[in-house]
């Protein structure tokens, strides 16, 4: 009879971890950049998203992308929103990753060739967030836990 044993897993230390790591760190946010883009200008820019305005802006799971969602009174008001969004999606030639639930829209901003984060995903991100307030976006505040609750006046 054979037993079979599982192999162990490989336990990395951080600092080797980093070092191996294609990814860029700042202020504790790692973003994976696309090949070719200037990852200083890009990293001060996409950082800016992620802690500027509240943070609203978070990095995709895979560092690869920046993704948040946005909130509006109507669904006509998030379906223009998005409408504005897709206009500008053609003038850029690039488009989102997004989902929308009602009055509700979610959005990632990614680049496939060559994968990774890019400009265009830090402009269109500005954008969508220009195009947001231009909507009436309704911003939660920090002690809102985002389910309309808040909302609520009595």
């Amino acid at each position: 009879m054979f037993l079979l044993r599982r192999p162990r897993p490989t336990v990395i230390s951080r600092s080797i971890f980093r070092a191996m790591s294609s990814s860029h760190e700042q202020s504790s946010v790692q973003f994976q950049y696309s090949a070719g883009e200037n990852e200083e200008q890009l990293g001060r820019d996409a950082t800016a998203l992620t802690t500027q305005g509240g943070g609203r802006w978070k990095v995709t799971s895979d560092s690869r992308g920046l993704e948040r969602t946005f909130r509006f009174k109507t669904f006509k008001a998030t379906w223009d929103f998005m409408n504005t969004v897709a206009a500008e999606c053609k003038v850029q030639k690039h488009h989102p990753e997004w989902t929308n639930v009602f009055n509700k829209t979610h959005v990632r901003w990614t680049t496939h060739k060559p994968l990774g984060i890019s400009s265009k995903d830090v402009v269109m991100a500005r954008f969508c967030d220009e195009a947001g307030t231009r909507h009436g976006e309704l911003v939660d505040s920090p002690d809102d836990d985002g389910c309309g609750c808040g909302d609520f006046k009595p």
